[in-house]
């Protein structure tokens, strides 16, 4: 017999209806080459990148929001093989590989492959681990 033994299904699954922010945390090394103007430029090599993302989501019917595994799903099939360890120029859309590009691309991925009722809310990204951006919904309408 273990402790769980008597445990027995809820009365009630969904205690409360609000929305909530789930929080997934993602990171990823690349190459990529940033134009400053025409002929100025950097090689970035091995450059790792850290961003979260924040979905506003429902609860269902058994008071859970959006599985954080669907979004780390989403990320692996449809985001990661365009940036981890690749490079970027040759991968992503013909822009500058700049940051705020590359926030503004994931954000886009996230809002096309999100289940409906679930809305991007808020992306952080980082350079390094001082600096970084920060893109929100409000933003980017």
């Amino acid at each position: 017999m273990n402790k769980f033994d008597h445990v027995q299904p809820p009365k009630t699954y969904q205690y409360r209806t609000n929305n909530v922010l789930i929080r997934n945390s993602f990171q990823f090394q690349c190459d990529n080459r940033i134009y400053f103007s025409e002929t100025l430029h950097k090689d970035l090599k091995n450059q790792l990148y850290r961003f979260n993302v924040e979905i506003l989501s429902p609860i269902d019917d058994y008071g859970l929001a959006l599985d954080f595994n669907v979004v780390d799903k989403l990320y692996d099939e449809h985001i990661k093989p365009f940036l981890a360890n690749q490079l970027l120029n040759d991968t992503l859309p013909a822009m500058n590989t700049t940051a705020e590009n590359i926030a503004f691309w994931i954000w886009e991925q996230f809002e096309q492959y999100l289940p409906n009722g679930n809305t991007l809310y808020k992306l952080e990204f980082y350079e390094n681990d001082r600096q970084g951006l920060v893109l929100t919904e409000a933003f980017m309408q």
